[in-house]
């Protein structure tokens, strides 16, 4: 076990005096690296030219049709594939991104600790500007944006946040200004639509991508722990994991830069086909462009078979979100899922998986023959999701929802949430996002939800249901106790569908209309 400081390796640059200490750690397992406080310019030619081109809207108006696929090459700031038993300490340190790129990668590793770091970039991955000269013109309302830093008249803007100075929060997520005029890189003229009018002088926030590469990746790793780190924007996802085992989060902040309200494009956090542990405490959300977190594996799908082999692929459209090909693990289990409920009917275990990285998938042998008319199912894996805990923690105005859980089992409790458009809490497959699994034992315990669902058909606390085209119980049981669901402008405070049993104790809510909804079927235990 040793110890280095970052100031004593040379370099060309502040990426390059990394690397070299990244390298001597790979070579001596063990080794803490200490970042001394500062602030560390992370860039390259590449990751310039990626912005550069997004903003000129050399990528179109949806930059993730390029950006986001596994051809698409771009560099990495911190690299720490193939490490063992490394620790950075950067408290005080900011990685001031300038470019758009993957910041950290910890790939291919196992016991890398990362603690106390600042993420932030020199040109925000969105611009920001101010509403102005609202005028109204019949049942019409125009007016104007205008820009902090200059933006193309092709810049893409792929989603679009109004933050009221007079509410202090977002406004209705479906408020859009449509008709963008281009005047000069600082204004648009504009009319106003959706639910909401933003007033003179509100912030708009326009993100320029979608999905791309993470500000942390973490992939194929072993035991990765994350403490005080802090990410204050980037132009995809805070965290992505992929195929990675045991993730503990302690006091992670993602959170908008001093004196803005937006931080990730789209997730904080992000982690599909993981095991093990993945525990989220004491961390903080705020401005994120979608989910707090999001955990779950995909539905595979059968491109062909035979008696006892198939042909797998995710065909989802935003995955993997790693962006590298997903296959089970010989030894795993999978379940046969009928499609049009997302029910699993059948579970087979894995004696063989052959990867077709060209064909963006693998053939899987099984211990025992399929049934002829697999047409009608896919496969999920249960053993490629993790146990969830995601305790004592905040989130706060951001779109979406919180706490998205396609997991076996998790635990929610002592959270804090607020301003949220959609459910703070929502434990549900999608089909439609070919996004599983089904739950079978979660608890949200002791947690306070505030002024949330503001969206049409919104929830205010939690969410239970299939998003499939049939109804089934594919839920087992959801135990929702000792909360407090404040949301007078939500309909609801709990929807509870395609579960066996719901037990609902000593919850305190406060809604627009029905405080509970039962779907039919479910077997509710209160007291």
């Amino acid at each position: 076990m040793g110890k280095i400081y970052l100031k004593d390796y040379p370099g060309t640059d502040d990426r390059s005096r990394l690397a070299a200490a990244l390298l001597y750690m790979r070579e001596n397992p063990g080794t803490t690296l200490i970042v001394e406080p500062g602030v560390y310019n992370i860039t390259s030619p590449r990751a310039r030219e990626t912005q550069r081109r997004v903003m000129n809207g050399d990528f179109g108006d949806n930059p993730e049709e390029i950006m986001f696929t596994p051809q698409f090459e771009y560099d990495v700031g911190l690299d720490f594939r193939g490490h063992r038993n490394s620790t950075l300490e950067g408290y005080g340190a900011t990685f001031l991104v300038d470019g758009f790129m993957e910041t950290v990668s910890i790939s291919e590793c196992e016991n890398v600790t990362v603690r106390g770091i600042t993420v932030d970039h020199k040109r925000k991955p969105y611009s920001k500007g101010v509403v102005a000269d609202i005028r109204r013109d019949g049942d019409v309302t125009k007016g104007a944006l205008v820009f902090d830093e200059p933006m193309g008249e092709l810049a893409p803007r792929m989603r679009q946040s109004y933050y009221s100075r007079r509410a202090g929060r977002f406004i209705n997520g479906q408020v859009r200004a449509k008709e963008l005029r281009f005047i000069d890189p600082h204004r648009y003229e504009c009319v106003f639509r959706g639910d909401g009018e933003p007033e003179e002088g509100d912030e708009a926030y326009f993100s320029h991508t979608f999905h791309s590469r993470p500000a942390i990746f973490i992939y194929k790793a072993v035991n990765t722990v994350l403490e005080d780190v802090t990410i204050h924007n980037h132009p995809g996802m805070g965290i992505t994991g992929q195929e990675s085992r045991d993730i503990v989060i302690n006091r992670l902040r993602i959170v908008p830069s001093d004196g803005d309200r937006v931080s990730t494009n789209t997730d904080a956090t992000h982690f599909c086909a993981c095991r093990g542990l993945l525990r989220f405490d004491g961390c903080r959300f705020e401005g994120q462009g979608d989910d707090a977190t999001n955990v779950h594996t995909y539905y595979y799908v059968v491109k062909s078979h035979g008696a006892n082999t198939v042909f797998l692929t995710v065909t989802s459209p935003d995955g993997p979100h790693g962006m590298k090909l997903l296959c089970p693990q010989t030894g795993d289990r999978l379940e046969l899922v009928e499609k049009e409920t997302l029910l699993p009917v059948d579970t087979y275990r894995v004696v063989g998986v052959e990867p077709d990285p060209e064909a963006w998938g693998c053939t899987v042998t099984l211990d025992r023959d399929l049934p002829d008319d697999l047409d009608r199912y896919c496969f999920a894996d249960p053993d490629e999701v993790p146990h969830v805990e995601f305790v004592n923690s905040t989130a706060r105005n951001h779109h979406a929802r919180s706490i998205l859980i396609k997991s076996r089992t998790c635990l929610i409790e002592n959270c804090d949430i607020s301003f949220v458009f959609e459910s703070p809490v929502k434990i549900a497959a999608e089909g439609g996002w070919e996004e599983g699994i089904n739950t079978e034992y979660a608890v949200v315990r002791g947690c306070r939800f505030t002024d949330n669902g503001t969206l049409a058909n919104g929830c205010g606390g939690v969410t239970v249901r299939m998003e499939a085209e049939k109804p089934s119980l594919a839920h087992g049981t959801v135990v929702i106790e000792d909360n407090v669901i404040d949301c007078p402008g939500c309909e609801h405070g709990l929807i509870l569908e395609n579960v066996r049993r719901a037990e609902v104790r000593r919850n305190s809510i406060v809604s627009a209309g029905d405080p509970i909804v039962v779907g039919e079927g479910v077997e509710l235990i209160t007291e």
